[in-house]
């Protein structure tokens, strides 16, 4: 069995080895100013290990926020800040996190206060509309999106300020101008209320019309607005124009008198023919009457003035390039002939009667015109209507 070892400190190697302690913390703190040992970077912690991101974050005011305090993500410790340093009059924090964090690129970043007398921490949160690209390794939070919650500090100094004269004694006042106000006016305040309520409600009951009147009257705005050069232009041209209309004024009253003159002269001479103008457009009537009736007819024969004997519409039929195309019967009877040639003469019959004894039946030949009745003077005509 071995015997207990007592290990003895030497009062010189304790001198030692507190020299080496200040050599080390002269040495970690020789590329800036010594702020205090709690500012000294430390090993080890969330955020060191490999993997790790490095983020950094704008901030308005740092507090007494130190290097070394905790960054945190929904009260859990997941990084550590490893620096605080000045850059074009903002401070920067640079941010260890360790690997496996997910925070959006307009992440949010706030100093908290740990506890009540505690240390301070760097709170990063997302925001309710979280952007889908992420924040990646390297990357910063801007100003905009660094706060501060509130510290004990201020909060004890803002009750101190109210509670030390600086709104107590103004509240006291405001109430004694209250009661002032009120005292031995209670019939006429609630009479102010009812009006009031009446109002309100009244007013509540035309919030569409309102709201209407509103959207019709920025509509009016922006068309408004939309022609503003027009607006410009009418009311630099139109002033001169008014002016030109009141210098001329004299010429304008004497041609409305003038055009008063002419219209006399004109109602007296149409009354004097009155009479004669009202018979020639009764005349007219009848005319125009047989005009309509002939209309569909006038139509049809319009299609014949220039490509008689065709019909317009048969042009391109009857015609095909250098030739027409036509075929005409041609009637030699002797009847026929006699219709056509001898019908008025005193020989009238002669050739129908010279087909007749060639042995010609009178049935198989065209009527003779002699004999035909008058369309006009049959039973029941005239079968072509006449004009008044």
């Amino acid at each position: 069995m071995k015997a207990p070892v007592t290990k003895r400190f030497h009062p010189g190697r304790l001198a030692h080895q507190a020299v080496a302690l200040g050599l080390a913390a002269v040495v970690l703190t020789s590329c800036g100013s010594w702020r205090g040992i709690g500012n000294v970077p430390l090993p080890g912690g969330p955020g060191s290990g490999p993997g790790s991101q490095r983020i950094y974050v704008q901030m308005p005011d740092t507090l007494a926020l130190n290097v070394n305090s905790k960054v945190r993500v929904a009260d859990v410790f997941v990084g550590t800040v490893r620096s605080i340093e000045l850059k074009n009059w903002i401070a920067e924090l640079t941010l260890d996190i360790k690997k496996g964090v997910s925070l959006p690129a307009n992440a949010t970043a706030k100093i908290g206060q740990t506890s009540l007398l505690g240390s301070q921490h760097i709170e990063l949160a997302s925001p309710p509309n979280p952007s889908p690209e992420p924040l990646r390794n390297g990357g910063t939070i801007p100003l905009k999106n660094s706060s501060a919650f509130p510290t004990i500090e201020r909060t004890l100094a803002s009750v101190a300020t109210v509670l030390n004269g600086g709104g107590i004694p103004n509240l006291v006042v405001i109430q004694t101008e209250v009661y002032n106000i009120l005292s031995g006016r209670a019939d006429e305040i609630r009479d102010f209320l009812g009006k009031l309520d009446t109002f309100t409600a009244e007013l509540n009951k035309q919030r569409d019309d309102i709201t209407r009147a509103i959207d019709s009257t920025n509509r009016l705005l922006n068309i408004v607005a939309a022609r503003n050069d027009t607006l410009d232009r009418v009311l630099t041209e139109v002033p001169p124009l008014i002016q030109h209309f009141a210098d001329t004024r004299d010429l304008f009253t004497d041609a409305v008198e003038a055009l008063g003159r002419f219209g006399d002269a004109t109602g007296s001479t149409l009354s004097a023919a009155n009479s004669d103008i009202n018979q020639n457009l009764r005349l007219l009537q009848r005319p125009l009457k047989q005009l309509g009736r002939s209309a569909p007819y006038l139509i049809g024969s319009l299609k014949m003035i220039g490509t008689a004997p065709y019909n317009i519409e048969d042009v391109p039929t009857v015609v095909r390039g250098d030739y027409l195309n036509i075929s005409a019967t041609i009637d030699m009877t002797l009847s026929s002939l006699d219709n056509a040639f001898l019908t008025g003469t005193g020989v009238s019959g002669m050739m129908r009667a010279l087909e007749q004894a060639w042995g010609r039946d009178p049935n198989t030949m065209i009527p003779d015109v002699r004999f035909t009745p008058n369309p006009n003077d049959v039973p029941g005509g005239p079968l072509v209507e006449r004009g008044e």
